[in-house]
């Protein structure tokens, strides 16, 4: 039995954008034959890359105009609840940790 591999990358660009075409075509490679599951993968891969974003983008306006060491801890709760939450699993952040 001989093996072999192949790598397809599935990018996200600026404002959420993606090349339908690249998507279509890695995903079929990949064997994701229906075209409505197709379309829906790519929504949510483009949906979870904004959520993550808008995350950072948020805590580094936080830390430019406010504090960076609050920031540097919510990033961390941030990033967790967005990721967990198709799950209905949520970490609480009241604030700043001690010694912070």
């Amino acid at each position: 039995m001989t093996w072999s591999t192949a790598q397809y990358n599935f990018t996200v660009g600026v404002r959420g954008s993606a090349i339908e075409a690249a998507w279509e075509d890695r995903l079929t490679r990949l064997g994701v034959n229906n075209e409505k599951t197709r379309d829906v993968i790519r929504r949510q891969a483009i949906r979870k890359t904004l959520e993550l974003s808008d995350a950072i983008l948020r805590q580094f306006h936080i830390a430019t105009h406010t504090s960076p060491e609050w920031a540097l801890q919510a990033l961390s709760n941030n990033i967790s609840n967005t990721t967990t939450k198709q799950f209905k699993l949520y970490r609480k952040f009241l604030g700043p940790r001690s010694g912070l």
